[in-house]
């Protein structure tokens, strides 16, 4: 399975070292995307498939720990190694907090990294296949839709968010169904529901949560994995900020 990686630092010149002295091809991947900010990593996330990042912690305008916190919301498979000059134990704590899969210091020991990457390679290609959601709930969900036009664009958008909801979903894939260049989607689709793609992602995947919190006996692990959180803890945290309480009280509120 070819990978895709994307390295963040605000530092051009860190960024092109690391982007140049490994060698990605060793480890499968494919496509290496740069950003030297937040935001611009976040358009690359928006548009290309990614499916680990190596990121700085101190960057202008949004740090690497608020990025992954965001990564985690929307694409919540995403592997993230955080590469910085910062060895206190504060920093470190937080990244651990978020589900890191590793953090190393500057000056990059290579070989370290490469023990860090080929571990985390293996462990992107061993995924396990999820298992099918039960055909009654998806079709619960997939009713609620049934008021709009089949034939009306955003109607053809969240149609495929339902149906890649275990998976990444990237904006561009989506604009591609559709026929559309993905900026005029976004407009288009805010314009329509009053929120973003990636709002409405989040939103679908704590509604299946909770149909198979409810429906099913499946353990809560499975539940987070079925609705594209790998993350245990990370699932709890962002199914607890939204309902107000863990997935565990939901189930047995709902019995």
């Amino acid at each position: 399975m070819m990978l895709n990686v994307i390295l963040v630092d605000d530092e051009v010149v860190a960024v092109n070292a690391l982007k140049r002295r490994v060698d990605w091809s060793k480890y499968g991947i494919e496509h290496v995307y740069t950003a030297n900010s937040m935001q611009q990593a976040q358009t690359l996330f928006q548009n290309e498939k990614i499916d680990f990042m190596l990121c700085d912690i101190e960057m202008p305008q949004g740090n690497g720990l608020d990025l992954y916190e965001w990564v985690k919301i929307y694409y919540p498979a995403v592997e993230c190694i955080y590469v910085s000059c910062h060895p206190e134990y504060e920093y470190i704590r937080k990244a651990l907090q978020l589900g890191t899969a590793d953090y190393i210091l500057k000056p990059i020991d290579y070989e370290e990294l490469d023990q860090i990457l080929t571990q985390l390679i293996e462990r992107l290609n061993k995924q396990p296949e999820l298992e099918e959601i039960p055909e009654t709930i998806i079709r619960t969900l997939a009713e609620k839709e049934s008021k709009e036009k089949q034939d009306n664009v955003v109607h053809q958008a969240k149609r495929y968010i339902l149906q890649h909801i275990q998976e990444n979903i990237y904006i561009e894939e989506i604009a591609d169904q559709v026929h559309l260049n993905a900026q005029y989607l976004m407009r288009l689709f805010k314009k329509e529901t009053g929120l973003s793609i990636l709002e409405y992602i989040t939103d679908e995947r704590l509604k299946l949560a909770k149909e198979l919190l409810a429906k099913t006996d499946y353990p809560i692990n499975k539940v987070a994995d079925s609705v594209g959180y790998g993350n245990y803890s990370y699932f709890t945290k962002i199914f607890k900020k939204n309902t107000g309480m863990t997935p565990a009280a939901y189930r047995q509120n709902q019995k």
